[in-house]
């Protein structure tokens, strides 16, 4: 888990931040792993339900 924000931020202050740390993992793959990288991902508050993310644009970039 990361954490990517704080109650105070704005929406567009927490999709920053996601996506600044998947493009920082996305960068980090392994040359040895193969196939889907990203799998699925949710962000989740601390007593709220998960929300899942679309990952397939961040999927390109590990495949290009």
């Amino acid at each position: 888990m990361v954490k990517i924000g704080l109650r105070e931020f704005q929406d567009d202050q927490l999709m920053t931040n996601f996506d600044a740390f998947a493009r920082a993992l996305a960068k980090k793959k392994p040359e040895s792993i193969k196939g889907k990288y990203f799998v699925r991902g949710y962000i989740k508050t601390t007593m709220g339900r998960p929300i899942k993310i679309d990952l397939s644009e961040y999927q390109r970039l590990v495949q290009d």
